[in-house]
């Protein structure tokens, strides 16, 4: 996933950023990526998913971790975690044929798993959100309905639940490539998913003015949304990070009342000249944590995508900080040993992000100084196979030797102090953080980047649906944008990540 980076600002930024004065010593050099490495992490179980590879990210519910399918040939993954020093798969929810099961949230109170997929075409068919019960068997999902996007493809979603009225949630759906940017679907009752809201930068749908100007490729890739569901911290790829209001949405819509309107607080924003692939407020700090993402066979991939710090004591006025990098964000470096070392999704707690960093493996960054961010674990996995089908998009073209083995992708999921997260090549692996305020880690009893609230100690409240979901035949609910024309950016050459199969 990679858009037309400005090279010469980035480069102008980062000399600024890192030159350090004569005589001053720099930072500790992050742990070299090497298969084994680990620091501040112990192993505590995995599984290769019989060696299946292209995993998608995961999700978490109690007992069971499902595990999504890049493309679409294996299908969702259900683990048995019960004892995770054994996980074990226990069934498959089937594939759907030229469609990938991208991206994945469970919720053990809501007693449901949210499954996106989309197209391996632009364009193409299997754009969807499918909810499933897993509230009487979590290893048996049983679905209930499906909100269907058309040819419309979505790419990401935040899963935010209501604290003060429990049952309701609500899916923000960032489309990216797709007028509108965002679809936020409400799925209180999971039997019926309606749309209650949309919001797009150019303004290029008519019934949602907006104060954002249409950058061209700035469309939004990412976002998370506050506990009390009024800011949503906006990840776009080529119109930085700011922060939107979300208030509207907070509080359910009256029958009959328009569409609630997404707004940004202000004109201020943080553009560093790369994508910002998704942003996450840090919880109880006037912070947020933004990170790019690059690959190495697409575009201006390399340097490398790398963990950067905003302030956002003044939500209308972000600014930027400090920032992390690895050792193989320098080009040769990855070059040597033909990887994509890039950062990708960050589940953030005051002091320290936890992250997947592909060929990087899963990175802890302590953030106490938020201007000075530091490493401080690192676990890179052993690969013990190689899986048969690879995403060449991970190694520089022209090199398809010593392809790198592992892509840690997914956002680490924190359930009663174990992180739970996927590799690309190499299947689900559950660790214990053991470094620098790894008590936060550890009394956590749910915490991952793209859902909330989370919940940072294991006493804090479950949000649990009152009642259990109607019986009744699974139903389809289509987007009411599902039928019109896509709109032009959709066809611009620029935009080829979706276009696996083209």
């Amino acid at each position: 996933m990679t858009g037309i980076r400005r090279t010469a600002t980035v480069a102008a930024f980062c000399a600024a950023l890192t030159a350090i004065p004569a005589g001053a010593a720099g930072p500790p050099l992050p742990t070299k990526s090497k298969y084994g490495a680990t620091k501040g992490f112990r192993l505590v179980g995995s599984t290769t998913l019989g060696d299946r590879g292209v995993n998608s990210p995961i999700a978490v519910a109690g007992r069971c971790v499902y595990v999504g399918d890049r493309y679409d040939k294996n299908g969702i993954a259900v683990v048995d975690v019960r004892n995770p020093r054994r996980p074990r798969q226990v069934s498959v929810i089937p594939p759907v044929t030229g469609a990938t099961q991208r991206e994945l949230r469970a919720d053990t109170g809501l007693g449901l798993l949210v499954v996106m997929s989309y197209s391996l075409t632009t364009g193409g068919a299997g754009n969807n959100v499918k909810l499933y019960d897993i509230a009487a068997d979590c290893t048996k999902p049983t679905l209930l309905s499906t909100y269907d996007m058309g040819r419309r493809s979505p790419h990401e979603f935040f899963l935010w639940k209501d604290a003060k009225r429990p049952g309701r949630a609500l899916v923000y759906l960032a489309n990216t490539l797709f007028a509108p940017d965002l679809e936020v679907v409400e799925i209180t009752d999971p039997r019926a998913p309606r749309l209650v809201a949309a919001y797009d930068i150019g303004a290029d749908i008519a019934d949602n003015p907006v104060a954002v100007p249409e950058s061209g490729s700035g469309y939004l890739h990412s976002l998370a949304v506050s506990d009390d569901g009024t800011r949503a911290y906006m990840g776009t790829w080529d119109y930085g990070f700011y922060v939107a209001d979300t208030s509207a949405l907070a509080e359910p819509a009256l029958p009959g009342a328009p569409l609630p309107v997404v707004r940004p607080l202000g004109a201020g924003r943080v553009d560093y000249g790369g994508n910002v692939h998704g942003a996450v407020r840090v919880p109880g700090r006037p912070y947020a944590v933004l990170v790019e993402e690059a690959y190495a066979n697409a575009g201006a991939g390399c340097p490398f995508g790398h963990l950067r710090m905003a302030d956002v004591s003044d939500e209308a006025n972000p600014k930027l900080l400090g920032e992390f990098k690895l050792q193989e964000n320098d080009c040769e470096k990855a070059k040597a040993v033909n990887g994509t070392f890039s950062s990708h999704n960050q589940t953030v707690f005051p002091n320290v992000v936890l992250m997947g960093w592909y060929a990087g493996g899963l990175r802890a960054v302590d953030i106490s100084d938020p201007a000075k961010p530091v490493e401080s674990g690192a676990f890179v996995p052993k690969p013990t196979f190689e899986p048969s089908r690879r995403d060449g998009r991970l190694f520089f073209p022209r090199n398809e030797a010593n392809q790198w083995i592992g892509a840690m992708w997914s956002y680490p999921v924190v359930q009663d102090g174990l992180v739970y997260v996927v590799d690309i090549d190499l299947g689900l692996f559950i660790v214990e953080y053991t470094g620098k305020h790894a008590r936060e880690v550890k009394q956590a009893g749910y915490v991952e980047g793209n859902s909330s609230p989370s919940r940072y100690t294991r006493k804090a409240p479950r949000i649990v649906r009152p009642g259990a979901v109607a019986d009744g035949a699974p139903t389809v609910v289509r987007s009411p944008y599902a039928d019109l024309p896509l709109p032009a950016r959709a066809r611009q050459a620029a935009y080829g990540f979706f276009c696996v199969g083209v």
